[in-house]
């Protein structure tokens, strides 16, 4: 375990009044609090090894054992544009920051990706795509082509029906840019496309009165079901909606009646889908807490399982976070915004506290407040079992 305080049994100093030297305390806060493997209970945790990409970094991609040594590193190219997992062969599927692209709005700075590429535990590239309106989240489909999340700008008709937001916070040419989902081959070739906008219209979902429109509704998460069709996690609307790849209709949805600013929502083996439900802006409670949800769609979305701290708020990301269903039960969780990672049983016990000892800044003057200063978060964090990876040795 790593520690940044210092040791209350050393001789005590005084310091000395010199603006030149270095604070006798680190003024960061959370790397003050203790980085690194915080705890473990190595009877009851899943094991294996946990990825991890710091989103402020230059594209350092940390792999660490359960007792919170780096086992490997890979090093990208180019900055992260949110996240990495590991694939099949052992490989990585890396979500780039194309930089110097088209910048559409301030906040596109911070989230775009637009480099999808495949590393070997090397770093070298083995593939490549570019698409320069990809942002948040891709994944891998069972046919090896890539569901992509994009932006494309919106009709001037259909801007006009986006509900809520931040009155007058369109982009800069008063335009608002709508979210889509391609299927994409490595090659570029766009072979299906879904939009909201064009299935449900732009006033079926209206955006939580603190964000901004110039993004509609916010998609942070696209990811396919056991079933072949596509869940989509929209954050600015704290919706997730399943649709049939076949015939483009919305077969389930999930809204801000039961979850908030939400991330990485996911189908788990048995059809349920797991959530990480941010919470920044819950209506039924005064207190911003994040939680971990299991729901069943086919029963009238019934949360069979839920992952919460006491008090609440001692669990809190307002933004990034997923949470992972372990292979022996346990869930894996990760609290985004201050770079923690977790691993609690099915009761809501930790068995494994990791605290990511890496902080990095983001250019200056890049993004809002919450991108300012050294920071350790990270968009998602994945657990594999060590099998994962026959090239360690």
């Amino acid at each position: 375990m790593t520690d940044d305080l210092r040791s209350l049994d050393q001789p005590r100093r005084v310091p000395t009044i010199d603006v030149l030297s270095e604070p006798a305390l680190d003024q960061n806060t959370l790397r003050r609090r203790g980085t690194g493997l915080r705890g473990v209970d190595i009877n009851r945790t899943a094991g294996g090894l946990t990825l991890f990409c710091p989103i402020a970094g230059p594209g350092d991609i940390y792999l660490v054992d359960i007792n919170g040594n780096v086992v490997h590193t890979w090093s990208a190219p180019v900055p992260p544009g949110r996240h990495a997992k590991v694939l099949a062969n052992g490989n990585l599927f890396y979500q780039g920051k194309k930089e110097g692209g088209v910048s559409i709005f301030p906040l596109w700075d911070v989230y775009h990706g637009g480099l999808l590429m495949e590393l070997d535990p090397t770093g070298r590239i083995v593939r490549q795509v570019e698409h320069p309106f990809h942002h948040h989240d891709a994944s891998i489909l069972a046919n090896g082509n890539l569901l992509v999340g994009a932006v494309e700008r919106l009709p001037d008709g259909a801007a006009a029906q986006v509900r809520g937001g931040i009155p007058g916070s369109e982009a800069p040419d008063g335009s608002i840019w709508g979210d889509v989902v391609y299927e994409m081959t490595w090659d570029g070739e766009i072979v299906w496309r879904w939009s909201p906008a064009d299935e449900l219209g732009t006033a079926d979902l209206p955006l939580d009165e603190h964000f901004e429109r110039e993004h509609w509704p916010m998609c942070n998460s696209v990811e396919e079901t056991v079933d072949g069709d596509v869940l989509v996690g929209y954050r600015s609307a704290s919706t997730c909606l399943i649709v049939d790849r076949r015939s483009g209709k919305v077969k389930w949805r999930l809204g801000p009646e039961e979850i908030a600013q939400q991330h990485h929502p996911h189908m788990l083996g048995n059809g349920h889908v797991i959530i990480f439900d941010n919470g920044s802006f819950r209506p039924s409670s005064s207190v911003p807490y994040s939680r971990v949800i299991e729901v069943d769609p086919k029963d009238s979305n019934k949360i069979v399982w839920e992952y919460k701290d006491t008090p609440l708020q001692n669990f809190y990301s307002p933004y990034m976070s997923n949470a992972q269903r372990l292979w022996n039960g346990n869930t894996l969780i990760s609290e985004g915004s201050f770079g923690r990672i977790f691993e609690v049983t099915p009761a809501g016990e930790t068995v494994w506290d990791y605290v990511v000892p890496y902080f990095y800044c983001f250019p200056d003057g890049t993004g809002p407040e919450s991108s300012a200063g050294a920071q350790n978060a990270i968009f998602r964090a994945y657990r594999y079992k060590e099998e994962s990876f026959p090239w360690l040795g």
